[in-house]
């Protein structure tokens, strides 16, 4: 809910979707893009809660993953399969965690909301800090993780 509040409000104030705005600005700076092509792109984001946190979007703003077109969901299938290959070389094959973050049935047509899939490598556990605060303690700028992910010959 947090999120889809934040989406929300950025929606409010600047008029377009907070997800559309990451994506270009992500692709301008290419600090963080560690894959892109015709229909999405995945990058190391600019906060991450966990190391090599990896986020894959649709360039084009789609409100629910289920609204998906088959091109879009063929890109996206061959970027995760690229994302997790990279995941794996690099950091040794680590278990990890998916979310697809999609707008929920609910909520009508909202137009505010992105859906995109966020990967979590289990490298760093989560403890008291975290859980007490809901703050995050992440040892790997997403700038390293994202030359580091460009580095790997899949």
């Amino acid at each position: 809910m947090e999120e889809m509040d934040g989406a929300g409000a950025y929606y409010e104030f600047k008029e377009r979707c907070i997800f559309c705005d990451i994506i270009k600005q992500e692709i301008s700076q290419n600090i963080r893009l560690i894959g892109q092509n015709e229909h999405v792109v995945a990058i190391e984001p600019f906060a991450p809660r966990f190391p090599f946190e990896t986020w894959i979007l649709p360039r084009d703003h789609i409100h629910r993953f289920e609204e998906t077109d088959d091109d879009t969901l063929i890109s996206f299938a061959a970027m995760l399969k690229s994302s997790l290959a990279r995941l794996r070389a690099a950091l040794n094959d680590p278990p990890f965690n998916f979310i697809i973050h999609t707008g929920p049935w609910t909520d009508g047509r909202k137009s505010h909301y992105h859906w995109h899939m966020e990967i979590f490598p289990k490298l760093t556990r989560v403890a008291g800090f975290e859980w007490g605060t809901g703050f995050y303690i992440n040892p790997t700028p997403p700038e390293e993780a994202a030359r580091y992910l460009n580095e790997i010959n899949i």
